[in-house]
């Protein structure tokens, strides 16, 4: 009874606090916020590649030592060891190495290698055991035999049960499963002694690059014409105008379970109405609100191409007059937010949910003025 409260009490700790078995989350975006509750107030914000212990996780948010951070825009590394043991099970047990028969009562059983039972006696060669049929004896020619004190405990993660000699797997373990310890990495689970694999997800996902571009170019090339038929662009006599997207303007990195985050670079460059290219000035954004929702279909376009995206951050990029494009912030989406709906919601809640730092120097002048100007007042 004790044993099996300790591994309850264990477990409830480990499920609702995990204090002493944190994992690792990395920044992988340029900024992300501190939050002092799952969806709270932002209190601080931590750098791109800034690290920090975790300790609990609510849905897609993930506590560390200073709040609660989004873990859709991290990489979760998990430092907590395969098992958690919680007490010691003193026995004797024995190990099948090789197929054998045995007799008990009820006639003749088979004894499979790989399996372990309960010892009763020794006697000289001649082991005594516990089996499913009733006691048996067998002979000790290809056991093994495991006397003493030996840790038990609990699974921590979702994992395969290894056969150490040929190398398949007898079991699938399910996180919480109960174990025995028996020596190193030999564990005795439901009858049956193996090696414990943690089972992960190859990190070699696909993700269709040439797809998504294809995809991006096609919101690009009507927010451009939007951009040019515009009131505001009849009024000032040039626009600015989203580049082309090119593979060199997009970016992936692999995370935990094969997911996969992308950067993609959106680049503004101003256009007068005759098509031609101006580069003796800074580009700046007109209309925040055109822009947002630009923002939430490009996002939308790349979630929408892969199961694989766990965020997807745009950086955004303005001609600087001087030859080259400068980046002037970023806005980041992640996939809990995209599944909510955040793609399809008022640019005004988009912007306030996702993880974005933008210059104010990117816009050329109040939102409000050019809101006049299209409506004609």
């Amino acid at each position: 009874m004790k044993l099996f409260k300790n591994i309850a009490t264990a477990a409830l700790i480990l499920g609702l606090f995990n204090t002493a078995l944190a994992d690792t989350a990395t920044v992988m975006i340029d900024s992300l916020s501190i939050r002092n509750k799952p969806d709270g107030e932002i209190v601080e914000t931590i750098d791109k590649n800034s690290t920090s212990p975790v300790f609990n996780y609510y849905e897609n948010w993930a506590r560390n030592d200073r709040g609660w951070i989004d873990s859709d825009f991290t990489k979760i590394t998990e430092t907590s060891p395969n098992v958690l043991f919680t007490e010691t099970i003193k026995g004797k047990f024995l190990l099948i190495n090789k197929d054998t028969e045995g007799t008990t009562k009820t006639g003749k059983i088979t004894l499979n290698a790989g399996k372990v039972y309960p010892v009763i006696l020794i006697k000289g060669n001649t082991a005594v055991i516990q089996t499913e049929k009733g006691i048996t004896a067998v002979s000790r020619k290809f056991t093994t035999v495991f006397n003493g004190e030996f840790p038990a405990g609990v699974v921590l993660k979702n994992a395969s049960l290894i056969n150490p000699e040929t190398g398949r797997e007898i079991t699938f373990l399910k996180k919480g499963t109960f174990c025995i310890k028996l020596k190193d990495n030999l564990f005795l689970i439901n009858g049956y002694a193996g090696n414990i694999v943690p089972v992960s997800t190859p990190s070699n996902a696909y993700l269709p690059i040439s797809s998504i571009l294809n995809k991006l170019n096609m919101v690009i090339d009507t927010f451009n014409s939007a951009r040019v038929s515009s009131a505001i662009t009849e009024r000032l006599g040039y626009f600015p105008k989203v580049l082309p997207l090119t593979e060199d303007d997009i970016e992936t990195v692999t995370l935990e379970d094969g997911k996969k985050g992308v950067f993609v670079n959106i680049k503004y460059l101003f256009y007068d109405l005759d098509g031609s290219e101006i580069k003796d000035r800074k580009t700046r954004l007109i209309l925040k609100k055109g822009n947002e929702v630009f923002w939430q279909k490009l996002a939308k376009e790349v979630f929408e191409s892969s199961s694989n995206v766990k965020f997807i951050q745009l950086n955004i990029l303005r001609f600087n007059g001087k030859g080259s494009f400068e980046k002037k912030g970023f806005v980041a989406v992640g996939v809990t937010d995209y599944k909510n709906g955040i793609c399809d919601a008022p640019p005004e809640q988009f912007m306030d949910k996702t993880e974005s730092e933008l210059s104010e120097d990117l816009w050329f002048f109040a939102n409000e003025v050019y809101e006049r100007i299209e409506n004609g007042n």
